[in-house]
């Protein structure tokens, strides 16, 4: 019985050693394991000379993975990187990185001797778009046709930026001061109008007795003006008076009563530009008498008799 108690003893004892062993080599063990991480510095947005500084002191490596662009973030800066910042690791750990290399940049063509169009087609296929368009004359350059450009041909730019040009006009048109040719005829002054590369425009007619049909009563641009070579001539001509119609006249018949007093006839015509008296004299009782009225437009007729209204109508 002593034997088996004190065999019981010993397995006991052997037991709580092994326990107590392999606790304190868990301990040892959590303690070397946990000596041994450390935090992953943020380094996004640092360049990489600050990056490699601040993972050096960390007891961590930096290797860069890949590039990409990021128009927010300057060129050789970081991008992401791996791990993430605040995550726990051993030392000697690689964080590894992609580094932004800024704006996507393209390359600008050369829009030199392209019409207006061709160019706008030109840089969007390259992906830039057209900006501010000035124009000038130059003799040696044809109108419409690209002068110059800013950026200049095989710059890099931003994917996206306006490209500014100078489109040419051609030669700076010849100037003249336009001569007083009123007096003369039409068929003198249309010749030479066209002659100095100018353009006629409308012919204006008006009647003259002063002047014989079709001379030039006046210019517009009046004469003196500087005129430049394509600009138009406007010209006021002469025709011979038209033969004048007669006005229509009417005929208003009236008859004065039978009595003792004379009565007061008036006749008004009421034209648009204002009335006129065509008639206005006393009429003796029993008389007949017949007015003539020239209306040379529509009017109407108004008969006053002794002061009041007495009719109207439209006339002729």
């Amino acid at each position: 019985m002593k034997s088996l108690g004190l065999l019981g003893k010993i397995i006991l004892l052997a037991t709580a050693m092994v326990l107590v062993t392999g606790l304190s080599a868990w301990v040892v063990f959590s303690f070397l394991t946990r000596g041994g991480e450390v935090t992953v510095p943020d380094v996004r947005g640092l360049d990489m000379k600050a990056a490699l500084e601040t993972t050096s002191q960390e007891e961590l490596g930096l290797s860069i993975a890949s590039s990409g662009f990021d128009p927010s973030i300057p060129p050789g800066h970081i991008m992401s990187q791996v791990p993430d910042p605040g995550v726990r690791t051993r030392r000697n750990r690689i964080v590894r990185v992609v580094v932004s290399q800024g704006t996507r940049t393209v390359h600008v063509p050369d829009l030199s001797d392209l019409n207006l169009r061709r160019a706008e087609l030109q840089l969007s296929q390259a992906g830039l778009k057209i900006g501010q368009v000035a124009r000038s004359h130059d003799p040696d350059i044809e109108a419409g046709t690209v002068i110059t450009q800013v950026p200049s041909p095989g710059d890099f730019v931003a994917r996206g930026e306006a490209v500014n040009i100078l489109v040419s006009e051609g030669r700076r048109p010849l100037t003249y001061l336009l001569p007083d040719m009123t007096g003369y005829s039409a068929e003198e002054v249309l010749p030479s109008i066209r002659a100095w590369g100018l353009k006629t425009g409308r012919l204006l007619e008006i009647e003259s007795t002063d002047l014989p049909p079709g001379t030039v009563k006046a210019l517009q641009p009046p004469p003196g003006s500087a005129i430049s070579q394509g600009q138009t001539v406007h010209l006021t001509v002469t025709t011979s008076p038209r033969p004048h119609k007669p006005s229509p006249i009417v005929l208003y018949r009236y008859t004065s009563p039978p009595g003792l007093l004379d009565r007061n006839l008036k006749l008004v015509l009421d034209r648009e530009d204002g009335e006129s008296i065509v008639y206005d004299k006393d009429i003796p009782p029993g008389t007949s008498i017949t007015v003539p009225v020239t209306v040379p437009e529509e009017a109407i007729l108004k008969v006053y008799l002794n002061g009041s209204l007495l009719e109207e109508r439209v006339v002729p």
